[in-house]
Formats: C-alpha cells, sequence, structure tokens
C-alpha cells in the first residue's frame, strides 16, 4: 500500500490554494472570507433571477399563466355593495 498512499497523498497535496481557479464551485472556508460572500452572492443573484423569470413567465398576466387565473371566482362571497352593483336598475 505504500504506492497507493504516496499516490494519494501527492494527488491531495497538488491543490492549488488560489481561489481564482476553483471559484465558484471550489472548496468551502479556506479560501478566505470575501471569497464565500462572494459564492453567497454569487449564488443569491442566480436564485433571485430564477424567481423573478418565474414571476414574469407565471405571475399575474404572464405569458405562459392559464388565464383562468386571472378571472375573479365566481363562488367567492359578494360584498352587499358588490351585489347592489351587479343587479340592474329599473329607474
Amino acid at each position: 500500500m505504500g504506492f497507493w498512499d504516496t499516490l494519494v497523498f501527492r494527488a491531495a497535496s497538488a491543490v492549488e490554494p488560489s481561489w481564482h481557479k476553483t471559484w465558484p464551485f471550489g472548496p468551502g472556508i479556506e479560501e478566505g472570507f470575501f471569497s464565500v460572500v462572494l459564492k453567497g452572492l454569487f449564488i443569491a443573484a442566480i436564485l433571485g433571477g430564477m424567481a423573478w423569470l418565474l414571476r414574469y413567465l407565471f405571475g399575474p398576466g404572464g405569458p405562459l399563466r392559464d388565464k383562468e387565473f386571472d378571472e375573479p371566482d365566481p363562488e367567492a362571497p359578494q360584498s352587499p355593495e358588490e351585489k347592489e352593483e351587479d343587479t340592474p336598475r329599473h329607474d
């Protein structure tokens, strides 16, 4: 096992410490505080962009949203003011 141990040790010690070669998916906090903060901001920007895109596409009035979701609920209870507006007047 001497050769295998030596090979594993050399492979593990050959990791370069420069964060810009492995960013944003490199190792954790040993690269420094600012690298960790930048990784968090990068992930937040990606998730925020995905949330905005989904909100745009499927949100109220979105191009991929079913139109039936934008219509008022016919089974919802109406207030007395709305009932007066819906009834025709015979003046």
